[in-house]
């Protein structure tokens, strides 16, 4: 069964509840070798009890999850600690880490709207959306998503991949970057090919998207193909760019939990090759 996404401004954890309780941007699991599991609330309740705010979520396969933002971070039980998002990629089931990344996102817009963005005066919970109010101006803030493009460019089989110096690890990876007020996720594709690598491209094509909680962010992913000019790294944060040959010596690439490794992947799969690693 799906995530089913509810609101129930009155709803507390029950023992059975799936909990995602975060400080710092850190999530508060159980380990178990390499793999990790979101706890029941009846297992932390006593590490939480101090936690201010309990934010209903929806149900997963039946089981109500809660997002819980902590303002200091409790003593993690023997087995537990606290650790990222990005470490839990492929250690949390996939389920659990999309709803982790949904409890991220929200607490992030139910913490920085506590207060009228217009006015400065406390904000309120609305009843039956996702939506924080002003009383006393009646501005409405819902959570925030920055869409962001990312791109395969194709030029005769080969693919366009670029390193970025804000990459945790020597990996290459797809172009990518947000969409700006005005501007179409085709139009976006453009712009950012050619600011970044000074290449112009066609045929862009929606390939799928993937939530980004980091913070808050929607990856959209497009295929393109070469339409002129060569590649000279524009953008400051690229350290290199170039391209490659699916039938020759691959750089290292995204692990496979990212929408960029998709991308790459479904182009090797295209000619017939398969990527080592994760």
């Amino acid at each position: 069964m799906p995530f089913l996404a509810e609101i129930d401004l009155e709803a507390a954890p029950t023992e059975s509840a799936l909990v995602f309780a975060f400080h710092q941007g850190r999530l508060l699991v159980r380990r178990e070798d390499q793999q990790a599991q979101a706890p029941r609330w009846g297992e932390v309740a006593g590490v939480l009890a101090g936690a201010a705010h309990h934010i209903y979520l929806g149900r997963l396969d039946g089981r109500p999850c809660f997002a819980i933002p902590l303002e200091t971070e409790p003593e993690a039980p023997t087995g537990y600690q606290f650790t990222g998002l990005r470490e839990l990629f492929g250690r949390l089931e996939e389920p659990i880490h999309g709803v982790a990344g949904r409890a991220f996102q929200t607490i992030e817009w139910y913490l920085s709207h506590a207060f009228c963005g217009r006015c400065g005066t406390p904000t309120e919970l609305v009843a039956n959306e996702r939506a924080r109010g002003c009383p006393k101006c009646g501005a409405t803030y819902f959570p925030r998503i920055n869409p962001a493009v990312i791109m395969l460019v194709e030029r005769e089989g080969r693919m366009l991949l670029a390193r970025n110096k804000l990459f945790r690890g020597p990996f290459y990876s797809c172009l990518a970057g947000f969409v700006e007020p005005g501007e179409s996720l085709e139009e976006a594709v453009a712009r950012e090919v050619m600011e970044e690598v000074g290449v112009e491209v066609r045929e862009v094509r929606y390939f799928a998207s993937q939530p980004w909680p980091f913070p808050s962010q929607l990856m959209i992913g497009f295929t393109a193909s070469h339409a002129a000019g060569e590649i000279r790294v524009q953008d400051s944060e690229i350290v290199d760019a170039g391209w490659f040959d699916p039938g020759g010596e691959l750089p290292e690439l995204p692990g496979r939990f990212s929408l960029a490794r998709r991308l790459i992947d479904a182009h090797l799969e295209r000619t017939g090759i398969v990527a080592a690693g994760n």
